[in-house]
């Protein structure tokens, strides 16, 4: 028998693989950081002399979710009101918040990010390139065990947006940063790896996003930005470019398989083509869009993008807009408001938020050949689910229940690159009531320094 240090039996895998295999009677061996072996539990665990065994009890196990657009911004959820009188409003409180963060502030909200991202069975995300000191960021990624991908911090050089002091909108400054967090690349084996993210939405000129292109393909690396979010910005740059943008950027080269974009609310017919024929990946983000009532679940063409082989993924943004760090609460989102803007109830279903969640992630990080999957070789990234609550039962169709009815209460157990980060719902390499303290600190700081009060709109009677 082969030594393994890690095996999961009595399992309902989803392998999500290309075949999208499911062994209802399944077992996964863990080798240190890879999986050695994925298959029925009969031929599996003859095989292995485990240091380690978990029994599932029959519970779900699939690959870790994929989140592919986070701003590790988190102490600011419930800061401000959740409605702003305009798009602009909303973007100047955030410059503020920026322009007044310290590396405490930002550990405290990164830190607490990853854990809640933990708790909802993500083990992969890619912040947006909105830390100022990604290197605080990666200690609250490797302390709490979570992998992700970090950029160079607001990278713009044209102010369509209220302007952020920290980080002037400056072509040399841009450049002068650009691919700094590459290096994290050379690990093979880091959690933390780099990639090139421009801030995007009309605050990019061309020379830019040819240097972030360039930069992204000379060091083979991924592109992303924020791009056609509201109509401001979309209208914007309709008027600098005199088309509509998604066809400029393919004019330019921009766009490609390594490309990712976020967003992409608002496509017209010849972007449509532009994006399918780029083979490039979209971040979706249906929560964002409603909340901020930003139109992509009306306007948008992400279910259709996605039904024509576009490699669609999900992200929850920030705590301002998606409010929720839930990759499956997205993929429930996307499901429905793609049913309802077609009306169509074979739009979307649950399989479809599954894959977006998990391999299409992975694809558009570029790390397909690693994680979004359980497959031999690739890294142990394994969500394992509990059936001992109500929303569980009677699970009859597990894809749906996770996605439906289960959602985020179900995750029990969660593993990335081989070791076990959260257990009976808690994490084990950190302490959670410490770090609740800490972001609790963080935010009564952060109000104190900018005069921020509450702005309830039910009397409070003390």
């Amino acid at each position: 028998m082969e030594r393994c240090d890690l095996l999961i039996k009595n399992a309902y895998v989803l392998s999500m693989d290309d075949r999208r295999r499911v062994f209802p009677h399944g077992a996964i061996a863990i080798k240190g950081r890879r999986i050695a072996a994925v298959g029925p539990e009969r031929l599996v665990v003859p095989q292995f002399a485990p240091e380690r065994t978990i029994d599932a009890d029959g519970a779900p196990v699939h690959p870790g979710f994929v989140e592919t657009h986070v701003h590790l911004m988190h102490t600011i959820r419930g800061a401000f009101p959740d409605v702003f009188k305009n798009y602009s409003e909303g973007v100047q409180r955030f410059a503020r918040w920026w322009d007044a963060l310290t590396d405490d502030d930002e550990y405290a909200g990164s830190l607490l990010t990853c854990i809640e991202m933990l708790h909802n069975g993500t083990t992969c995300f890619a912040e947006a390139g909105t830390i100022f000191e990604p290197d605080v960021a990666a200690l609250a990624m490797e302390k709490v065990g979570i992998r992700g991908v970090l950029a160079d911090p607001f990278l713009w050089d044209r102010l369509s947006l209220p302007p952020v002091n920290r980080a002037p909108a400056n072509l040399d400054r841009c450049l002068k940063l650009m691919g700094g967090q590459l290096k994290r690349n050379r690990n093979a084996d880091g959690l933390v790896r780099g990639y090139v993210a421009l801030y995007g939405v009309a605050s990019a000129s061309d020379e830019l996003e040819r240097a972030g292109k360039a930069c992204a393909d000379e060091n083979a690396a991924i592109l992303a930005q924020h791009q056609s979010f509201v109509a401001t910005d979309t209208n914007d740059d309709d008027r600098r470019f005199g088309e509509h943008p998604l066809v400029h950027f393919e004019s330019l080269g921009i766009l490609g398989s390594n490309c990712l974009m976020f967003h992409l609310n608002h496509l017209r017919p010849d972007e449509v083509r532009a994006v399918e024929d780029s083979r490039m990946s979209v971040a979706w983000c249906p929560a964002a869009s409603m909340v901020s009532g930003s139109g992509g679940t009306f306007h948008g063409c992400h279910s259709e993008l996605y039904r024509r082989g576009v490699n669609v993924a999900l992200g929850s943004d920030s705590a301002t807009l998606g409010y929720r760090f839930d990759a499956g609460l997205q993929g429930f989102l996307a499901v429905l408001t793609a049913r309802e803007r077609l009306g169509d109830r074979q739009a979307l279903n649950s399989e479809d938020a599954l894959i977006m969640a998990t391999i299409n992630g992975a694809k558009a990080l570029g790390m397909e050949s690693e994680i979004g999957s359980l497959e031999p070789g690739k890294k142990a990234d394994i969500v394992i689910r509990t059936m001992d609550i109500p929303e569980a039962i009677p699970g009859i169709n597990v894809a749906q229940s996770l996605i439906f009815s289960a959602g985020s209460r179900s995750v029990d157990t969660v593993i990335v690159d081989g070791v076990i980060v959260v257990q009976k719902g808690r994490c084990t390499r950190v302490d959670e009531s410490q770090a609740f303290l800490e972001a609790r600190n963080a935010t009564r700081r952060m109000t104190e320094r900018l005069g921020i009060r509450a702005e309830p709109r039910w009397p409070h009677v003390e």
